[in-house]
């Protein structure tokens, strides 16, 4: 690894937040390696997706792989060693196991988990149960709850909550028979570039992420912005003509109501709604997720509801954009605020 390069990113990985989790985390550390000359890769394989990150030589320093492209890419991250120990080592506890991995492929495959999840969340909405997300350490936990109130599948520390999602689905066969019933002919365009070869290469700034879709002879998409890597990485598939026009609609028709994109915060959409996400499981509020359309992540009985796209963090982002902040996270009372004092010279003068 280039010396200098290792510097550069350290000296930016050193001022990480765990409250960011590990979706705001990677998303920084991708910017850290951009932003230093380096690049960021993943490409779809059958049982997921293979990330490789390469210093600004062009030398190889890390790969990893997971169920979808931003855990890979994390995981290729810690392989690296540009991640301070105290976080690579909380980090390790959200990247699947090969079991899971294996699994999730068995479900749809080629690093596709949205539809899964979105057909999961649907099914059980459908039988009265419902689907629960709880920000735990530095990752996220979904839980899944029959119509009896029942706990029926609990998924393993998570990279963000589609994913936790998933990991869920995989522990209870019921779920799991009847998504992978109704993905049986379903379009994968996982599938579709992992036939094409393509790579998908990323680089981010100020909290956006560019994806870019390379095929062997030409470039299909060039460096489509997004406010996260999955976001930013579907939307390059419609600009390269992978995506049904529907979807495509859809995506639209959610950007087209993001305020996020006129109150930019420096930070990638996950971040902050890691943020928002630890802060509700810190005051012990249960958010449920449901599909309707979108990603709908909603406070039960307070009438506090917010939209995303691909997952849950961007769907707390919106709420939090949205709604009452001060319903929505209680603010605690100021703890370290300093009293009034009184300047009694200047009483006397």
């Amino acid at each position: 690894m280039s010396k200098r390069f290792f510097e550069k990113v350290r000296e930016r990985t050193e001022k990480l937040r765990e409250v960011e989790g590990a979706c705001g985390i990677c998303h920084s550390v991708v910017e850290a390696i951009t932003d230093a000359g380096g690049s960021v890769s993943a490409y779809e394989k059958p049982n997921g997706i293979l990330a490789v990150l390469k210093d600004d030589e062009g030398e190889e320093i890390g790969r990893g792989f997971d169920i979808v492209w931003s855990p890979a890419i994390l995981d290729a991250e810690i392989e690296a060693d540009i991640i301070p120990k105290t976080l690579k080592e909380k980090l390790e506890g959200v990247i699947s196991e090969q079991e899971e991995i294996k699994k999730v492929a068995d479900l749809f495959g080629f690093g596709r988990v949205v539809s899964p999840s979105v057909l999961a969340l649907e099914y059980v909405k459908n039988l009265g149960g419902r689907t629960t997300i709880r920000r735990e350490g530095i990752g996220v936990v979904a839980r899944i709850f029959n119509a009896k109130n029942e706990l029926i599948a609990e998924s393993s520390l998570s990279y963000c909550p589609t994913c936790a999602i998933v990991k869920a689905v995989i522990k209870n066969d019921e779920i799991f028979d009847h998504v992978k019933e109704k993905l049986k002919n379903a379009r994968n365009t996982g599938k579709l570039k992992f036939e094409l070869e393509v790579e998908n290469r990323y680089e981010a700034k100020g909290g956006a992420v560019k994806a870019s879709i390379i095929g062997k002879d030409r470039v299909l998409a060039d460096k489509v912005v997004g406010c996260c890597i999955a976001y930013a990485t579907t939307k390059a598939e419609i600009a390269a003509g992978l995506v049904s026009k529907e979807s495509a609609r859809r995506f639209k028709a959610y950007c087209n109501l993001c305020p996020m994109k006129h109150c930019w915060m420096e930070k990638s959409m996950g971040a902050v709604g890691n943020i928002v996400l630890s802060r509700l499981s810190e005051i012990g509020v249960e958010i449920e997720v449901t599909a309707e359309g979108f990603i709908v992540a909603k406070i039960p009985g307070e009438g506090i509801i917010g939209r995303g796209t691909l997952c849950s963090l961007s769907a707390l982002t919106n709420m939090l954009l949205t709604s009452d902040a001060t319903k929505l996270l209680k603010p605690s009372p100021a703890r370290r605020f300093p009293e009034a004092v009184e300047n009694k010279s200047e009483e006397k003068s």
